[in-house]
């Protein structure tokens, strides 16, 4: 497990936050994408995708804040304007 948290830039630009969140879990635990728990024992993963949509027209995000959540012994948190922090519970 790293000691860093990972930080995933912007989930726009075509990709979904809860696939973003997976990658950052696998790279900050070292643990193999097939072997973690399905995200939405945490989370709803479709949801979440909607708080931080963006407008389709403008491409302006629609949600503000940011949300924080446990998944895998991490604190995962992503934030509206597109970061997205992991950090191990334990500290590494």
């Amino acid at each position: 497990m790293s000691n860093e948290p990972a930080s995933r830039g912007n989930f726009g630009e075509g990709r979904q936050l809860s696939n973003i969140i997976l990658e950052s879990v696998t790279e900050v635990t070292g643990t193999d994408p097939s072997r973690l728990p399905p995200l939405y024992h945490a989370v709803d993963p479709d949801a979440l995708d909607r708080v931080f949509a963006s407008d389709e027209r403008t491409g302006e995000r629609l949600g503000d804040g940011h949300v924080t959540f446990v998944y895998h012994d991490c604190v995962v948190t992503a934030h509206a304007d597109g970061r997205v922090t992991v950090e191990p519970i334990d500290g590494g």
